[in-house]
């Protein structure tokens, strides 16, 4: 599986991150780095980071009642929130296919948080506060 939306996910992360420590004002200096990571990871996070053709394949597979093809529990989890949002999607707008509402949930909706684990955020600002470099 390739992440073709890494570098877009990673400024969002880091971003949520730095708007997190701004709102903790004076008290983000007290706060261990850990404790704010956390809470951005079970943040909202502005989009799901996974093409097309890949969530199309996993979601198929959640409404066939198979599970998706991924083992971190993690991707599992947001597989299954993909494939609710788009149940849901697809109860208020029956007429609407697959493949056009698939389109739109991803375009339109917001993940319910960024799907990585605390530990793979945290390496990930770290990267980013030293300038990025992959």
């Amino acid at each position: 599986m390739e992440l073709y939306y890494k570098e877009e996910r990673d400024r969002d992360l880091f971003r949520a991150y730095n708007d997190a420590l701004k709102s903790l004002g004076k008290e983000a200096v007290n706060m261990p780095r850990e404790k704010v990571v956390r809470h951005v990871v079970y943040s909202v996070a502005p989009r799901f980071y996974i093409s097309y053709e890949e969530a199309r394949r996993n979601v198929k597979r959640i409404f066939s009642g198979r599970s998706p093809r991924c083992a971190s529990p993690i991707r599992i989890e947001m597989y299954n929130d993909l494939a609710n949002l788009l149940a849901s999607y697809l109860r208020r707008r029956p007429r609407s296919s697959f493949n056009d509402a698939l389109c739109s949930v991803l375009a339109e909706k917001q993940a319910p948080r960024f799907y990585l684990s605390e530990r793979s955020a945290l390496l990930i600002i770290y990267r980013m506060q030293r300038g990025g470099a992959s």
